[in-house]
């Protein structure tokens, strides 16, 4: 009974985690994006983890998003946080 409890508990704070994220996309720079590279680099992007937005972590973005079945649009929204978080 307590390892179901903790498990809902877990699952609300990453709800209300993912929902905090930033909507990221191209052209944007700073720590969110800093984040989000340092998640694909953990799945196997080979992107530099340098805290822009640029053609290399759209690309990689899209091709995850892709292998996930999200709509590839490159968009870091609330879904594709979801998924890499996975």
């Amino acid at each position: 009974m307590q390892e179901k409890t903790n498990q809902k508990r877990l699952m609300i704070l990453e709800a209300t985690a993912v929902n905090r994220l930033p909507t990221l996309r191209f052209g944007d720079r700073g720590n969110s994006v800093r984040i989000l590279q340092r998640l694909l680099v953990a799945k196997r992007y080979p992107i530099s983890v340098d805290g822009d937005f640029g053609v290399l972590t759209e690309t990689a973005v899209k091709a995850f998003q892709t292998r996930r079945g999200l709509r590839a649009d490159g968009i870091v929204g609330p879904r594709t946080w979801r998924a890499l978080s996975t």
